[in-house]
């Protein structure tokens, strides 16, 4: 029987913060990670996770990539996930799914680094492959399939940025990770009955505590905890996690409260290297 783990490598914001970096999830089937966002520090997560014992495979099986959106501290990490496996010794290129200006961005870097890659393939053992990436800007609905999972996109509202949503279904159980979004008329249809949604969410009741301005911006582009219990009794997932969480002075219990004031299923605040059996 398949065997199906959801671990969270980043669930941070933007922010930098000491225990959490920004955003980065893992769906391993069988043993094959996908990953689904690299803000920075997600391939140290990888490591962390595999030198505890929490994962058994490692850096150089990360070559598959679902990026939701643009933003730095969902793609910053690409450079350090293109290089950093290839020199652990990972074979194959990366392939990489995303918005519009992924190609873009990949092709840059491999600019911006073409003298590391230089050296490191005339001094150094490596491959011929593994720092390469090969990106397909994709639109909603099937995105990727293989002998383990079949993935889903949907378009997220994240302001002025193309961002997606995506929903992964393994033999054992299905996964949707929201990336950065308000709330969209067609997720709640697109999602439900999910064994594990993991969403964003910002503090409703520290809401108002914020300048005017940044009320506009994340009420535009965020997902609030009274609009994601909503979200998450029309869905009702068998789980929900909590990420990218914008706690603005809570702890994590008091924004699973504020979600669970309107839902009464299961939800998880999540920290950086959790892990989730399907």
């Amino acid at each position: 029987m398949s065997r199906a783990q959801v671990i969270i490598l980043g669930s941070g914001t933007p922010n930098a913060e000491a225990d959490r970096v920004s955003a980065g999830v893992a769906v391993a089937v069988d043993g094959q990670p996908y990953l689904f966002d690299c803000g920075h520090g997600i391939v140290q997560r990888v490591a962390q996770a595999h030198a505890s014992g929490k994962i058994a495979w490692d850096t150089t099986t990360l070559a598959r990539l679902f990026v939701t959106h643009l933003h730095a501290d969902h793609s910053v990490g690409l450079p350090d996930l293109l290089f950093t496996p290839w020199i652990h010794g990972r074979e194959e290129a990366l392939v990489a799914f995303g918005p519009p200006g992924l190609k873009r961005m990949a092709r840059h870097i491999l600019l911006a680094y073409e003298e590391n890659i230089r050296e490191h393939r005339a001094a150094h053992p490596s491959s011929e492959q593994g720092y390469k990436i090969d990106v397909s800007e994709i639109k909603d609905g099937l995105c990727y399939q293989d002998e383990r999972v079949e993935v889903r996109a949907l378009s997220a509202d994240h302001g002025d940025l193309a961002a997606f949503s995506y929903k992964v279904v393994t033999p054992v159980g299905t996964v949707v990770i929201s990336g950065d979004t308000k709330p969209v008329a067609a997720f709640a249809d697109w999602a439900r009955g999910c064994d594990v949604l993991i969403h964003e969410v910002y503090s409703s009741a520290r809401f108002g505590d914020l300048p005017p301005a940044w009320q506009r911006y994340h009420s535009r582009v965020h997902t609030s905890a009274i609009e994601l219990a909503a979200l998450a009794r029309a869905v009702r997932p068998r789980l929900l996690l909590l990420y990218h969480q914008l706690f603005w002075g809570l702890g994590p219990d008091e924004l699973v409260a504020e979600v669970t004031d309107g839902y009464d299923g299961q939800v998880v605040s999540t920290n950086d290297l959790d892990v989730f059996d399907l």
